[in-house]
C-alpha cells in the first residue's frame, strides 16, 4: 500500500535516470531533546510501576500519540498526546482500581504479560479489528494476538493454528523457526534481530497474510565489506503495516557497533538471561554502541543503506550518548517524527570512560524524539558553483498532467523541463519556459508560461506513429539544480504512469 500515490523519492535510484553535476545528500532530524527526554507522566499513581517510555504508536484517524505502559499486578495504561511532545492520562473509566474507575488503565487479558508490537492497521477495513497486539513471546506455551476497535478494550482473536507458532518476536526464537518463503507483498511484515551462524547479529524478517500466521525468519540485512569490523544489526524501527512512501519500504535500522576487544566469556551474564542457560543464537559479544541508519528498500528483500548516523548519539556524559533504538517514521503535521529510547551507557552498561567498570546503578535512559521535513531523508544538490542535473526516467505522457516537488531553493532556485524519450526537450516546455521556483515548498506546482500541466501527446507526435496508442508515448522530467537548491522528491497526477500497463486517468482541468 502506497502512502502517498505518484509521489517518486530520490533516496534510490528507481525514478533517476542520470545526475550530472549533482549528488545526493543525507539530512539529519532535528533533536528535540537534546538536553533531557521527553517528560510523558511520572509513576506517581499507584496502580503505575513503571515510566511511560514508548514505544509509540500514532493514531492515524484522531492524529494523536500513545504510549503504552506496565502498571501493578500486570495491567497496562496508556498515556496520550496531540503534539506528540506533551502527555496526559486519558480517565478511560473501564478498569476499577481502589475503588474507582478515573484512571487510564486499559482492559486487556491477563493471560498477555509482554506489551508485545501493537499496531493501528490501516489495511483492516472491519473497525472492530482497527487495533492490534502481537505479544513477544508465547505464554505458557501458547502465543497470543489480540485486537481491539479503540485500542482501550482488548481480546483474543478465536483459537486457531496461530496460537501454536513456535516464534518469538524478538531475539532467540528458536532456530526451527528460522528460513522459508518471502511474500515480498505481503501486507504485514515484522523486522527483528536474529542470529547468525557466525554469532552476530543479523537482521531478520517475517511476513503475513493476516497478521496472525507468520513465515519464517529470513535474514535480510548482514554486514558486508563496506562495514567496520564489529559492526552487527539489533533491531529496525518500521511500520508493520509495511506501506510504502514514495515507493519505498523506510526503515530505521539500529546499528550495533560491537566492542572488538571484549573476550568471549561475558562479563555478568546472567544480566542478559537471567537463570537460563542462555539462547541457540548467543552471540559473541555484548558491548558496544547503537546507533540508527536509514535504509530503504523496493521489495523488503534487497535494502540500500546510508551508513552514517542517521539521527546522532549524544556527546559523551548526554543521556543519550551510548545508544539510541529507533522506531520507525510517524507522519504528522507535515513533519516526520522519529521517537527513540536513548541511553547513556554502553549495552554493556559502561560509561564514555571505557576503562570504567560495569555498573548499572549510572544507568541512564529517556525518551527522545526528532523531527524532519516532509520527503527529507536526501536531498539531491549541486556539485559545485554550476547547475547540477537530474533527469527522471521515461512515464506515460497520454492525456497530460500535474506535477508538484518538495524542493527547498531559498537560497538559490529551481528551473525544469519536459522532454521526450528521445531526450529532445518539447517545445513550449523547455527551461526557457519553464517558471522557476524559488523559496521553500512542499507541494509546488510544475508550469511553464503559466501553464501547470505537462502536455499530452499532440497530433503532430502521434502523426509520426499513427499505429502507436497514446499509451505508448513517453516524456521525462529534467531538473536543473542551482547551488544551495535541494530537491526532495516530486509527484506526479495522475500517479499511473509510472505504472506498467495501468489505464491512466486524465487530470481533472
Amino acid at each position: 500500500m502506497e502512502m502517498y500515490p505518484g509521489k517518486q523519492a530520490f533516496i534510490d535510484d528507481f525514478f533517476v535516470e542520470s545526475m550530472v553535476g549533482a549528488h545526493r545528500v543525507l539530512n539529519c532530524p532535528e533533536k528535540i531533546t537534546i538536553d533531557e527526554p521527553l517528560h510523558t507522566v511520572n509513576p506517581d499513581q499507584t496502580w503505575e510501576s513503571e515510566p511511560a517510555r514508548g514505544p509509540i504508536i500514532y493514531d492515524e484517524e484522531n492524529h494523536t500519540f500513545r504510549i503504552y505502559y506496565p502498571g501493578v499486578n500486570s495491567m497496562m495504561c496508556v498515556v496520550e498526546s496531540s503534539d506528540g511532545v506533551h502527555w496526559e492520562r486519558p480517565s478511560l473509566g473501564i478498569i476499577e482500581f481502589e475503588g474507582s474507575k478515573d484512571n487510564n488503565i486499559i482492559s486487556c487479558p491477563s493471560d498477555c504479560p509482554s506489551l508485545g508490537n501493537i499496531l493501528y492497521d490501516v489495511h483492516e477495513p472491519d473497525e472492530t479489528y482497527r487495533w492490534k497486539r502481537i505479544t513477544t513471546m508465547p505464554h505458557e506455551g501458547i502465543w497470543q494476538a489480540l485486537y481491539s476497535a479503540d485500542g482501550y478494550n482488548w481480546f483474543h482473536y478465536p483459537a486457531g493454528p496461530h496460537n501454536h507458532q513456535k516464534q518469538l518476536f524478538a531475539f532467540g526464537s528458536p532456530a526451527e523457526t528460522f528460513g522459508g518463503s518471502i511474500d515480498p507483498d505481503a501486507p504485514y511484515i515484522l523486522y527483528s534481530q536474529r542470529g547468525s551462524s557466525r554469532r552476530t547479529r543479523v537482521l531478520g524478517r517475517r511476513d503475513s497474510p493476516d497478521c496472525l500466521n507468520w513465515s519464517g525468519l529470513r535474514t535480510v540485512i548482514d554486514q558486508d565489506l563496506d562495514d567496520p569490523p564489529g559492526t552487527e544489526f539489533y533491531a529496525a524501527g518500521h511500520d508493520i503495516a509495511s506501506r510504502t512512501d514514495g515507493g519505498l519500504h523506510i526503515i530505521m535500522l539500529n546499528v550495533f557497533f560491537t566492542d572488538l576487544t571484549e573476550p568471549y566469556a561475558i562479563e555478568r551474564p546472567e544480566l542478559y538471561w537471567g537463570n537460563e542457560a542462555g539462547s541457540p543464537a548467543l552471540p559473541a559479544r555484548v558491548d558496544g554502541v547503537v546507533e540508527p541508519q536509514l535504509a530503504v528498500s523496493r521489495d523488503t528483500v534487497s535494502w540500500k543503506r546510508y551508513r552514517e548516523p542517521f539521527i546522532p548519539r549524544g556527546k559523551p556524559g548526554a543521556w543519550d550518548w551510548g545508544s539510541m533504538y529507533v522506531s520507525g517514521p510517524i507522519h504528522h503535521d507535515g513533519m516526520l517524527w522519529f521517537y527513540y529510547n536513548g541511553v547513556g551507557l554502553t549495552h554493556n552498561n559502561r560509561t564514555p570512560q571505557l576503562h570504567h567498570a560495569l555498573n548499572p546503578k549510572e544507568r541512564q535512559t529517556g525518551l527522545g524524539v526528532a523531527q524532519l521535513r516532509s520527503d527529507g531523508y536526501v536531498s539531491v544538490e549541486a556539485d559545485s558553483y554550476a547547475p547540477g542535473t537530474l533527469t527522471t526516467h521515461r512515464f506515460r505522457q497520454e492525456s497530460g498532467g500535474r506535477v508538484t516537488v518538495n524542493v527547498d531553493a531559498t537560497a538559490g532556485e529551481l528551473r525544469y523541463e519536459v522532454l521526450e524519450d528521445t531526450g529532445a526537450p518539447i517545445p513550449g516546455f523547455t527551461v526557457a519556459d519553464c517558471d522557476p521556483i524559488r523559496g521553500d515548498t512542499l507541494d509546488s506546482v510544475l508550469s511553464w508560461n503559466g501553464v501547470a500541466n505537462w502536455p499530452g501527446v499532440s497530433e503532430e507526435r502521434q502523426s509520426s506513429y499513427p499505429n502507436l496508442p497514446k499509451r505508448e508515448f513517453y516524456i521525462k522530467l529534467r531538473f536543473y539544480i542551482s547551488p544551495g537548491t535541494k530537491l526532495y522528491s516530486l509527484t506526479l497526477d495522475p500517479p499511473e504512469v509510472t505504472m506498467w500497463q495501468v489505464r491512466s486517468q486524465s487530470v481533472p482541468e
